[in-house]
This record gives structure tokens, C-alpha cells and sequence, in this order.
């Protein structure tokens, strides 16, 4: 019984910390960023935090993908796909700023990561 509480306490804890895009947390170890409008080629990504950022840095989106035909063993069938790059425009405020699409077919929701070789 001891065991199962335990359990369910990492469990509860995990969640609220890893639950949403406001978690601090979850910005600063998870991800570096997600697309959450589209608009031709302008985007508005999600961040952990501005401060840091800087116009004209140039980072890698990538795309969730789902294969449900996975065969072999302990594969979870997910994996991860390159889609595009985008430019960072002007900052909104200290969690989402303006970005141009340079390449790729980018949607909401993609994944944002920083590209260090720019």
C-alpha cells in the first residue's frame, strides 16, 4: 500500500510539473520552444524566456511523427522529423516571439530547437 502511494505521488508530481507551456520547468529542460500560430510564412513560437533571444537567430523545427506499423520490439513507434527552419523576428512579450519561416513547411504545434551552428 506504502508502495502504491508513492507512486501515484511521482505520478501527481510529474504531471504538475511537466503539464503545460507556463511551466517554467517544462521550458527550460523539455523544450526550447513550439509554434503556435501559422500565417503564410510568419509564425509565433512559445518560449521558456525572451531575455536570452536575440533578432535574426535561426532555429530548427521539428515534427512529432507516429509510426503505427513499428515491428520491432520496444519501439515506441515515435520519433522525431526534421520540417524547416525559421528566423526569429521582434519578441511579443517574455514568452512568445515573431519568426519568419526560411524553409520547410512549419505547423502548429511543432517543436522548436535552437540551432547552435548558426
Amino acid at each position: 500500500m506504502n508502495k502504491l502511494i508513492k507512486f501515484f505521488s511521482i505520478v501527481v508530481l510529474s504531471v504538475g510539473l511537466l503539464g503545460g507551456c507556463a511551466s517554467q520547468i517544462y521550458h527550460d529542460y523539455i523544450m526550447s520552444g513550439q509554434v503556435v500560430t501559422v500565417d503564410d510564412k510568419q509564425v509565433v513560437v512559445c518560449v521558456s524566456d525572451t531575455d536570452g533571444l536575440k533578432e535574426h537567430q535561426v532555429f530548427n523545427v521539428y515534427r512529432t511523427v507516429y509510426d503505427p506499423y513499428v515491428i520491432s520490439e520496444g519501439d515506441d513507434g515515435y520519433s522525431r522529423e526534421f520540417v524547416g527552419k525559421i528566423r526569429l523576428g521582434k519578441t511579443k512579450d517574455e514568452h512568445f516571439a515573431e519568426a519568419s519561416v526560411l524553409n520547410g513547411e512549419i505547423a502548429r504545434y511543432d517543436m522548436v530547437e535552437f540551432d547552435r551552428g548558426f
